[in-house]
């Protein structure tokens, strides 16, 4: 019982929708909650990880929603209003990305195994 080539393409294809998605709905619960959520992803973090599993628990934060965290930080020396603005423009210059990201890659894979 193993795998067909469809079924891999559309595990990659949810798994990446996950990835891209959860990375720009993160983004947004920060401008709609922020200090709150920046302190949860703070929290989650293991600083100066030295064992395996620390390593791989910040790893799996920073692939999920870790560029939530990434725009505010760039964007936290301005005011509120300033702050917000930058936010949602990151994150529809992120959605952007993101939809041209999944759809090379699913073309590429489809066009490779299909």
């Amino acid at each position: 019982m193993g795998f067909t080539m469809y079924e891999f393409i559309e595990i990659t294809r949810i798994l990446l929708l996950y990835i891209l998605g959860i990375q720009v709905m993160y983004g947004v619960t920060i401008i709609l909650l922020e200090r709150t959520m920046v302190n949860f992803y703070l929290s989650t973090l293991v600083e100066n990880p030295s064992h395996i599993i620390h390593k791989a628990m910040n790893l799996s934060m920073i692939l999920t929603i870790g560029s939530g965290y990434y725009w505010y930080s760039k964007f936290a020396k301005h005011n509120w209003f300033v702050r917000k603005i930058l936010l949602l423009f990151a994150l529809v210059i992120q959605i952007i990305a993101s939809t041209i990201v999944y759809q090379i890659i699913t073309r590429t894979l489809t066009a490779m195994f299909l």
